[in-house]
């Protein structure tokens, strides 16, 4: 718990930091004033700073990035932000995780399984035959050069 928290029961955001992404309900504005007032702060990019992300939704692309990060910030409905001020303190997030999101996250199978044995092994062939390829064309070309010089 922060200093200001103990002298300001009202500034319950203290250290925390959003990015909203794209259309929210309430609107990105109420949420900035909400967290302002209760001394939270808000990031316009993705930064390291941040410690939620608030969206209504996620397009499939922005799932799939947040999913590739090693630590991933909290995908978070702006409903969160609401109950927090209602409560006057804060409360759980993980019930207001987004759902596509929060269920790739945790105790599911990765692709890798199903498709890592036979993929590593067309690759590796694939790899072969390029390397053969080039062999070819470079014993070709100093074939070639040997009868010119």
């Amino acid at each position: 718990m922060h200093i200001g928290t103990k002298l300001r029961p009202d500034l319950f955001f203290t250290g925390i930091i959003v990015l909203i992404n794209g259309y929210t309900n309430p609107d990105g504005t109420t949420l900035l004033r909400l967290l302002q007032k209760h001394n939270g702060d808000v990031e316009k990019y993705k930064t390291t700073r941040g410690t939620y992300i608030i969206a209504q939704q996620l397009s499939t692309a922005k799932v799939n990035i947040y999913k590739k990060q090693r630590k991933p910030m909290p995908v978070l409905k702006p409903d969160w932000i609401v109950e927090i001020v209602k409560a006057r303190r804060l409360v759980d997030y993980k019930e207001y995780l987004i759902d596509v999101v929060n269920e790739n996250r945790h105790n599911t199978r990765s692709v890798k399984p199903f498709f890592g044995e036979r993929a590593s092994r067309a690759t590796k062939s694939l790899c072969t035959k390029v390397q053969s390829l080039i062999l070819r064309c470079w014993w070709t070309w100093t074939a070639f050069l040997r009868t010119w010089l």
